[in-house]
C-alpha cells in the first residue's frame, strides 16, 4: 500500500461490504463511497486529482480486506 495514504475511517454495511471511508493523503482528504451499479460494486471519491491518485492503493486495500472477511 502507498505509504502516502492512510485509512482514517471505514464504515461497513451489515454484510461487511465497504460503505464509505476517509483516506488521508499528503495532498488532502479523500472521501470514498461504494455503491451497487448494474450489479457491480463501484466506488466514487471526492478530493483533488493528486489526492485521489494517492488514495487508490488504500481504497484497493479496503476492498481486499473486506473480500477476505467473507
Amino acid at each position: 500500500m502507498n505509504r502516502n495514504a492512510r485509512i482514517r475511517t471505514i464504515h461497513l454495511d451489515r454484510w461487511e461490504h465497504p460503505l464509505r471511508a476517509t483516506v488521508w493523503t499528503k495532498h488532502g482528504m479523500v472521501k470514498v463511497a461504494w455503491q451497487d451499479v448494474a450489479g457491480d460494486r463501484c466506488w466514487f471519491s471526492s478530493g483533488t486529482g493528486d489526492a485521489k491518485r494517492e488514495a487508490v492503493p488504500a481504497i484497493e486495500h479496503i476492498e481486499q480486506m473486506c473480500e477476505t472477511m467473507h
